[in-house]
Parts: C-alpha cells; structure tokens; sequence
C-alpha cells in the first residue's frame, strides 16, 4: 500500500477533521498521523507532533527578528525545525503528505525528499484572529505570504467550503477541492418525537468569546421557561467559560453542562428537540463558517434555530431543517424560537432524514478518496 503521512499539531482523539480524513483513507493507504494525542484507530501509525514542533527558542527568536527587522511576515525556516521534518520524511517515507497547519507548509518544499503535498485547511488562516490587530500585523501577513508563496506550489488544496475556497482561487488563483466538516451519517436515536413544551434546546462547543455565546444566553432569558437551553461546552479553564458560567447562575432555563466524547455528541444531543447557534459575524471566518455542529446537528435530526450566517442559512433553507433570524441580536433569536409551532418542526424533522444522507461524510469522502489516488 502507498503511504500517507498526516502532519498536524493538534490533539487527534477528538479532532473532527481528522478523524474523518483518517477514516476516509485508512482502508486504501499507509496512515502515519502526528498530532498532540494518539488517534482514535489504534491500527494507524502514530508520532507525537513534539518532535518536530517549534522550540521555544525558534519562536522567540523569529518575534525578535520580526521586530528587529522590521519584517512583520518573516517565519523563518529554522534550520533545527527543517531537520526535525527532513529526519520525519526520511524515516516514514510517505509518498503523501497532508498538512493541516499551514506554518509548516515551507518544510515541505525544502527537503531533499520530494513528495506530493496536500494541504487540508480548516478555515481561511490569513484571516483566523482577525479581530486581534497585533496577530493580523504578525501572524495573519506571515500566513498571507505562505498561501501566496505556497498554495501554487500544492499538489491539492482542501478547504471547508466553497466560500472560502472561492476566496483562495480569486486571491492565490488557486482551485480547491470542498470537503465540509460532516459527520458520518447515522441513524435515526428517536423512533417517535413528540411536541410538547418545555422546547429542549442544545449548543456545543468551545466557548470562544469570539463567538459570543452570551447573545443566545440572553435570547432564552427573554424566552422564558417554556424554551429550555444547555450549553454543553468544553471546560477549558477560560476567562469566557468563567463569564457564561456566572451569568447563566440566575437564568432558570439556561445551564451549562458536561461536555461527552467526540463519539458521544451524537448520540447524547438527539434526546433534544432542536440545536441553536447565532454565531457573531465579527471576522471572515465566523461570517463564513459552516462548523461541525451543524453537520452533528443534521445526523441527530435536530431541526435548528440560526443566525443569518450565509453559508449555515443556503444549506438550513435548501434542505429545509430549521428558521433563521432575522439578525444576530438576541432580541432577533427569541423572536424566531417564539415563532416555531407545532407544523413547523414536524416538517423540518421531516426533511432531515434526507439532509442527513446528502449531509454525511460518506456522501464527500468518495471525492476525497479519488482526489488522493490520482496523486499517485
């Protein structure tokens, strides 16, 4: 079998992206995954990504020479990081290798092994902080010349949507393959569901003050006992989390709750009614997002309330599965939960089985598949 390697930095037990591309290919290739966790499937070779990362060294010493030189898009190839990567390829000897942070892009195409390189994007990185205007001046101009100086040179662009991929082919002229962040498609938990008040709604994820999570909290405080929320968010010890969990303290129908495994979500969130997300569109990325939830929202035939975030609205009003607010204000949210009735969410479950099919991973990792293949 040919041989693939995986090169991320993130942990890789419950990264969605990457459990999906694990599985995708696993069966027709060789898969060696970095990552800071092992893998979910045992079977698949593994190497813990602090072998290669940057020291800390390497990274003061690029801030230093950024401000020294003035130079805001310098990354710099570390000599020592280039040998961490050279020694990686030499020892594995993929005949692929799919990056997913783009900061390790240059490695690749300055090493005496010539591969085929793919790069697996998980959203716009030139734009990933936009709202933070020291990273927009170091970080966001550094991957802006790694897409420039790289995206022509890969052998397959992978982006998470056509929005975006439209933006790399208009700004680096650089096509891409569309692979969304789908669930693999399950079925049905509930054999009946009935309508009956309290309304149980759910939200997962991980509480970023970017995506001001408080303007749903303050939807359901308008809403009243008859809409109940949970907010099942992953407790990562933050200033954010600190915030949601004291405001929610008096709120009645809103609570903060354990979060569950990567293979738990679905199962767990189809006991609900509906899922919800008004995602702020603060930044390109936020604007643009169309995130795991909403795919694990569609297998757990959850209808959805949403904000007007474009690319979650052209698939929740194609398929038909939910409503969407007028605005991102909590004012705007409440009025569109309070305006659901009976027929409405009877016919939006209706629709989801189907969405679920269309919606699934199964239905894109064909493409992925063939796209990978024709590498070889």
């Amino acid at each position: 079998m040919r041989k693939i390697l995986i090169l991320t930095t993130r942990p890789l037990h419950n990264g969605p992206r990457m459990i999906r591309e694990i599985d995708a290919l696993k069966n027709d290739f060789e898969l060696v995954v970095t990552g800071f966790t092992q893998p979910h499937d045992s079977k698949v070779g593994f190497v813990h990504s602090d072998s290669f990362l940057f020291s800390h060294f390497e990274y003061n010493l690029g801030k230093i020479y950024r401000v020294l030189s003035f130079n805001k898009t310098f990354l710099g190839r570390y000599p020592s990081t280039q040998k961490k990567i050279n020694k990686l390829l030499e020892e594995i000897d993929p005949d692929i290798v799919i990056v997913h942070e783009p900061a390790y892009l240059p490695y690749f195409f300055h090493s005496p092994k010539k591969i085929k390189v793919v790069f697996n994007a998980h959203e716009y990185h030139p734009l990933e902080v936009e709202g933070d205007h020291h990273w927009t001046r170091t970080w966001g101009k550094i991957y802006t010349k790694i897409y420039q100086d790289y995206l022509p040179k890969l052998d397959l662009l992978i982006n998470v949507n056509q929005e975006i991929a439209d933006r790399c082919e208009k700004q680096f002229g650089v096509k891409s393959l569309v692979i969304p962040n789908a669930s693999s498609y399950h079925l049905p938990q509930k054999e009946k569901w009935e309508f009956k008040l309290p309304l149980r709604f759910i939200h997962h994820g991980v509480p970023n003050p970017d995506r001001k999570l408080e303007v749903m909290v303050e939807a359901f405080k308008l809403l009243g006992d008859k809409y109940q929320l949970d907010l099942m968010l992953v407790q990562n010890g933050s200033e954010y989390l600190r915030f949601l969990e004291k405001k929610t303290e008096s709120i009645s129908n809103v609570r903060l709750i354990p979060s569950v495994s990567f293979k738990e979500i679905i199962p767990f969130i189809s006991s609900y009614d509906l899922g919800v997300y008004s995602l702020a569109p603060i930044s390109f990325n936020n604007q643009m997002a169309l995130p795991n939830k909403f795919f694990e929202f569609v297998q757990a035939r959850l209808p959805m309330v949403i904000g007007p975030s474009p690319v979650m609205q052209r698939y929740l009003e194609k398929y038909k599965i939910g409503k969407v607010a007028k605005d991102f204000s909590a004012v705007a949210l409440a009025d569109s939960i309070r305006s659901l009735n009976k027929e409405d969410l009877i016919s939006y479950k209706s629709n989801l089985e189907a969405a679920a099919k269309e919606l699934s991973i199964e239905y894109f990792e064909s493409d992925l598949l063939e796209k990978i293949k024709e590498l070889i």
